[in-house]
């Protein structure tokens, strides 16, 4: 049989390399971009077995830190026992060039805001869809210890079997040893941090809840529910419980309204959230098993992935190598509640903010 010329068109969300990228990292060949944060870069690139992956390089001045390394070692660990559902799954780490590295899988889709600039507010179908993945990624996340500090629509995948969390698991390293952030780094992006993150620097697994009400009422309604205007402005309709969820229908509003709480010890959990947007019910009325086939009934009856645009053919693998496709896992380890330690009281006044 002839052999079928190779492809090797990037995907939608990739960029050809720039003069300076490395042509490799570790043992995978950097085949592209995929973007460029706070933390660092994140290049496309492929394993030894053809398989695409997402490798984030953390920046020169975080990787001068040695405190910065070792909880960047640790956290690694850590991400890498997150259940792969509704997360973009870690695989590896290592450094390159005294910089570390993590690697994880490719999800081949479309990011939430990039859909929305053209599709505008999401249909009910995916809508839900949205609003149970997430919560079911912050869950797993949460309850590996972890904190993602950076949910944003940039950072949800619509794929063709459901929302994928991407970017995580190294976000609680971000913190200098003295435990106040890096001068000149901020961990968050405006508009998606909770309002103690803020006006007092801190940052517990109601920060994600707080985003995630953020997130379903952007994808609901088409629009921030705090509006526009600087961190500082946003931050205070935050702090003050000033926010429009005009257009978003029960029982994602009331939902929404509970995540948005000025409070962090009021709001609800990743866990509370997720159970009772698949049953209705309250945390302790399912069995973690339960909750996990809920959630997989919930996405398999209200995803639409016809309503999204057409998957990205990876191109071939090199002659004699099998090719991997990554197989949906509607059953990952059951999902256990986070347990964050208790927020302080939130001081009279705001204190100055980071700069």
């Amino acid at each position: 049989m002839q052999e079928q010329p190779r492809r090797t068109r990037l995907p939608s969300g990739g960029e050809p390399l720039r003069p300076g990228d490395p042509p490799a990292i570790g043992e995978y060949e950097v085949v592209g971009r995929l973007g460029e944060g706070g933390m660092g870069a994140v290049y496309l690139a492929r394993d030894g077995g053809g398989r695409h992956v997402a490798i984030k390089v953390i920046r020169a001045e975080l990787a001068a830190d040695e405190g910065f390394r070792a909880r960047f070692r640790d956290e690694v660990r850590n991400a890498r026992r997150v259940a792969s559902f509704c997360t973009a799954k870690v695989l590896d780490h290592g450094e390159e060039a005294g910089r570390p590295y993590l690697v994880t899988e490719y999800v081949d889709g479309t990011p939430l805001d990039a859909y929305m600039e053209t599709g505008g507010a999401l249909p009910d179908g995916t809508l839900n869809g949205v609003a149970v993945g997430v919560a079911a990624a912050l869950t797993a996340i949460h309850a590996a210890g972890l904190i993602h500090r950076d949910l944003k629509p940039p950072n949800v995948i619509l794929s063709v079997s459901g929302p994928r969390v991407i970017d995580f698991g190294i976000a609680k390293a971000a913190d200098a040893p003295s435990g106040h952030t890096l001068a000149g780094f901020v961990v968050g992006t405006p508009g998606w941090m909770a309002p103690e993150q803020v006006m007092l620097g801190e940052v517990s697994t109601a920060a994600d809840v707080f985003a995630w009400g953020c997130l379903v009422a952007f994808a609901g309604t088409g629009r921030h529910p705090h509006g526009t205007g600087t961190v500082m402005t946003m931050a205070a309709r935050a702090e003050n419980g000033e926010h429009d969820l005009t257009g978003l229908a029960e029982p994602l509003r009331t939902l929404v309204e509970r995540a948005l709480n000025p409070d962090p010890a009021r709001r609800p959990e990743a866990q509370e959230l997720l159970l009772e947007l698949v049953s209705g019910a309250s945390p302790g009325a399912a069995s973690p098993s339960a909750a996990q086939a809920a959630v997989d009934a919930a996405l398999t009856r209200n995803w639409q992935a016809d309503a999204l645009p057409p998957p990205w053919i990876p191109p071939s693998p090199p002659r004699g190598v099998q090719p991997r496709t990554r197989v949906y896992e509607p059953a990952p380890p059951p999902l256990v509640p986070a347990q964050p330690g208790p927020m302080p009281p939130p001081p009279a006044a705001p204190s100055t903010p980071p700069p």
